[in-house]
């Protein structure tokens, strides 16, 4: 058996404490420490992710509530509606039908619930007071119709007027419902 000094004792004593303070140390308290600076560079990017988030989360609402309310709005529409008729309609309402230089309609299915009704209408020599007046219109009334594409140019016979191409569409249903989102 080994017998060891006062002093001896004192220093494996301290040798002891030093060597558990060190094990204390990097098994406890510099992983916690460690954890807690990645803790505080990671809250702010976390916390960015949540406002992008939240901002996705109410533009997703916005887009939803506006499909609901363009569902409606062809739901209510007569089923017989058709986009040509309504556009010489409305060009005569505005007294354009002299300006009117070609009319074109196509049709393409989008869905099995959705059918797109798209007219090109080219106009001549009308002003643009003309011409807003019939978009305002257009885009105003109870159908489900908008402008999709304007092409304004000036006119090579009357300066001061324009020649303007304008693509109006229509969403109509073709079979099944417009509820459900």
């Amino acid at each position: 058996m080994i017998t060891l000094t006062h002093r001896e004792k004192t220093l494996a004593l301290i040798i002891t404490a030093c060597l558990a303070g060190w094990a204390c140390f990097a098994w406890f308290i510099s992983p916690a420490v460690e954890r807690v600076r990645t803790l505080n560079r990671v809250i702010p990017q976390k916390q960015a992710e949540i406002n992008q988030l939240t901002d996705k989360s109410a533009e997703y609402i916005t887009l939803r509530d506006s499909l609901t309310a363009v569902r409606t709005k062809i739901a209510k529409q007569q089923n017989d509606f058709q986009l040509l008729p309504f556009l010489e309609s409305l060009i005569a309402q505005c007294g354009l039908t002299d300006k009117v230089a070609a009319m074109q309609q196509h049709a393409a299915r989008l869905s099995p619930e959705y059918a797109q009704t798209i007219v090109e209408i080219k106009l001549q020599n009308l002003s643009l007071t003309q011409l807003v007046d019939f978009l305002v219109k257009a885009e105003s009334s109870d159908a489900v119709a908008a402008a999709r594409s304007l092409y304004i140019k000036k006119s090579l016979t009357a300066p001061d007027l324009l020649d303007s191409t304008i693509e109006i569409y229509s969403l109509n249903l073709t079979g099944g419902t417009a509820s459900g989102t």
